[in-house]
């Protein structure tokens, strides 16, 4: 019977194809970790919202603009979450992005969740094919349920022969067999909606694409460790005031880092922090302090400095005192910005200009790196409204519709951006960076000015005896503009105390919520509409 059915032509075609593709289903599922589904998939909802966009994106459909927006966001979504492994990394650099719509923020937030883990025997493979050998060969003890997973990794506690307590970090075992092929992916669409759109997209591709491999690699990441380690130690005003946890490189491979377990309370946990009795300014001051340091004087940034990759615990040179001092920890240092020498003095130069209203300067850097709008530049590096003069209006015009709105954003975008090829790509996650630094003042009530922070810590290295004199009159518009800034910062402070104490709401963001609400404003001069969920870091 099976002989005569497969004799007609159109069973036996079906037959084959049916056949094909399971086995093309089998071997993608089983040997490539299903990589060829997942960019099908990926492929496929690239497409539809193209399609989508084309459509229905036109002056006839201006009440429909927000839902488009809307659907589009979820359907990203939701291939980044059937997916996983790099495209949670996707996903999560979209959500950063401020002139999206309001749509994709708020869609996105999910992705910063914990990650499914992956079971303990794919663990066990990966400890046998980077070391030969299970976890219980090396560890006294290895927990077998992750107390983390990321993206691309989870955490396990476990303990050596000598006592020592350690975090170790497996990597995903999907990850190497799918990540070539979920960046061709990536880049492919990025090409398509580049030329569709007529907006600048591939330019920023192959350094987030190196970035991510080297996030991928674990030994790239023990040695940022250390780097960051050592640059802390030597770091003016900090010193031992912020610890990287100590890398063991015996028991470290391209896929799997050893270092020493931290018990402490992570940044964004106010109930503990504030239990303790630490001083959220003396806190913030040294987190916004070593980030600084690491832009203007080490030229190495951390790229992700989240509350989940900040501690905070007891200084262990305080253990025995009847207060404790508190010491950040920094970790997961995969992602770093290793800034050129030119760069990182010509940002300095930047910050300099900003606050001594030195336009020939602006001028100068800006358009060597590309930029031609001065002012949304400015803005967005001090993450707070500014126009030459400091004149800055509050009450945006109207926008217009929203069909005209994203318009004249994309025409911005293309105006900003003339030169891609010369814009600087460490200025892609140094924006990330300065981003969660203002997140993480404003969730401790804004106890720091980082602005001015920052802003002295440019001109610090920058070297105020060759650039910058007490007699040249720069110097006196620097400081009186600081001045002003620290006179406004105060104030708000003085207010934020009294509606505390007397009024009982709480301290709320403080300063910061005042700056980013002016910062709204001022980009809605430029025809860009922020959502307020970008400020949330």
């Amino acid at each position: 019977m099976l002989r005569t059915l497969l004799s007609y032509k159109p069973i036996r075609r079906t037959a084959f194809l049916a056949g094909a593709g399971a086995t093309i289903w089998g071997v993608d599922n089983y040997y490539c970790h299903s990589a060829l589904t997942r960019n099908v998939r990926t492929i496929s909802a690239g497409l539809i919202i193209l399609a989508d966009y084309k459509l229905n994106f036109t002056p006839g459909k201006v009440d429909e603009i927000d839902q488009l927006h809307e659907r589009t966001a979820k359907r990203i979504l939701d291939v980044c979450q059937k997916n996983g492994g790099l495209y949670i990394k996707f996903g999560q650099q979209i959500a950063s992005v401020p002139v999206l719509p309001a749509a994709y923020a708020r869609t996105f937030k999910v992705l910063y969740d914990n990650a499914p883990a992956v079971p303990y025997p794919e663990v066990e493979q990966i400890f046998l094919q980077e070391f030969g050998k299970l976890p219980s060969d090396d560890y006294q003890t290895f927990s077998r349920q992750p107390l983390a997973s990321a993206s691309i990794a989870q955490v396990h506690r476990a303990t050596l022969p000598d006592g020592s307590v350690v975090a170790v970090k497996v990597q995903k075992p999907s990850i190497r067999y799918q990540m070539d092929m979920d960046l061709w992916t990536y880049r492919l669409l990025l090409r398509v909606y580049e030329h569709l759109f007529d907006l600048p997209l591939v330019w920023s591709a192959d350094y987030i694409e190196t970035h991510l491999r080297q996030e991928t690699d674990f030994l790239h990441e023990g040695r940022n460790a250390e780097r960051a380690a050592k640059a802390a130690k030597t770091a003016p005003g900090i010193g031992d005031k912020v610890y990287v946890p100590k890398v063991y490189w015996d028991l470290s491979s391209k896929r799997v880092l050893s270092a020493e377990w931290i018990n402490g309370i992570a940044l964004n946990d106010m109930e503990k922090i504030d239990a303790k009795g630490w001083s959220r300014k003396e806190i913030m001051t040294t987190m916004v302090d070593v980030f600084a340091d690491q832009i203007f004087r080490e030229g190495f940034v951390h790229g992700d400095p989240h509350p989940g990759n900040i501690l905070v615990r007891d200084h262990p040179k305080s253990l025995n005192s009847r207060h404790t001092k508190p010491q950040l920890v920094l970790l997961d240092h995969g992602l770093y910005v290793d800034c050129r020498p030119a760069f990182k003095h010509e940002y300095a130069l930047f910050w300099k200009a900003l606050f001594t209203q030195d336009m020939e300067t602006l001028k100068r850097v800006t358009e060597s790196w590309g930029i031609r709008d001065v002012e949304i530049f400015a803005s967005a590096t001090l993450q707070r409204p500014w126009r030459k003069g400091h004149a800055v209006h509050v009450e945006a015009p109207a926008i217009g519709d929203a069909f005209r709105r994203q318009e004249e954003i994309k025409e911005r975008v293309k105006h900003f951006l003339s030169n891609t090829d010369i814009m600087p790509k460490e200025l892609i996650f140094l924006g990330r960076n300065m981003n969660l630094i203002r997140s993480n003042n404003k969730l401790y009530g804004s106890p720091v000015n980082r602005i001015n922070m920052m802003a002295n810590r440019a001109v610090e290295n920058l070297g105020l005896t060759q650039h910058f004199s007490r007699l040249n009159f720069s110097y006196w518009m620097f400081r009186g503009t600081l001045f002003l800034s620290a006179l406004s910062f105060y104030m708000v402070r003085i207010v934020q105390k009294v509606r505390n104490r007397v009024l009982g709401k709480g301290e709320g963001g403080g300063f910061e919520d005042l700056m980013d609400k002016a910062s709204m404003k001022a980009m809605e001069e430029f025809g860009i509409k922020i959502d307020e969920s970008v400020f949330e870091g």
